[in-house]
């Protein structure tokens, strides 16, 4: 299967939140001093009831430091994409008996069938991802329904792994 299509910031962020809804370790790593401000302020709140708006004060802080936390993810996805050369190329991508090609003028990324560790379809990208955890992605909203097709049945038929893909007819 061969496709031409040019990244979106919107398949970008989309492939980064899948990516981190299935890896939600990572989240800790991002909103950790939420976490541990809620987890003191619950904490406050339970051991010493007579310090309860002491514990919900700092519960609203951890809800502040979550938000900021998580616009200052988006910003740097958004930042990331602007900055990057790569996300502004056309991109050629062949998926075939050995693997996941993809090639532009300044980059060309190949992932074998025996890299990829995981291999999931969403809403509007297919994500092949790598024991390392980094990940490519395929981006389905250029291709037609014929080429989604041959993808789907491209990676059923090479993967090594057990893809979760949407059924043929979606």
């Amino acid at each position: 299967m061969t496709a031409q299509f040019h990244w979106s910031e919107a398949d970008y962020v989309s492939a980064q939140k899948i990516w981190l809804r299935r890896h939600p370790g990572e989240h800790l790593r991002e909103y950790w001093f939420a976490v541990v401000v809620a987890a003191l302020s619950a904490a406050i709140v339970v051991f010493k009831p007579e310090w309860g708006l002491r514990g919900m004060a700092g519960v609203a802080l951890a809800l502040l430091l979550f938000g900021f936390s998580a616009v200052r993810t988006r910003w740097r996805w958004h930042h990331h994409f602007q900055r990057t050369p790569l996300w502004h190329d056309a991109v050629t991508a062949k998926v075939d008996q050995h693997g996941v090609n993809l090639q532009s003028q300044s980059y060309n990324v190949h992932h074998s069938w025996g890299e990829c560790s995981d291999i999931y379809e969403a809403a509007g990208v297919i994500i092949f991802e790598a024991a390392n955890q980094s990940f490519v992605f395929l981006p389905k909203k250029e291709m037609s329904r014929a080429q989604l097709l041959e993808l789907r049945s491209a990676i059923m038929t090479y993967a090594r792994v057990q893809p979760r893909l949407a059924s043929e007819t979606a």
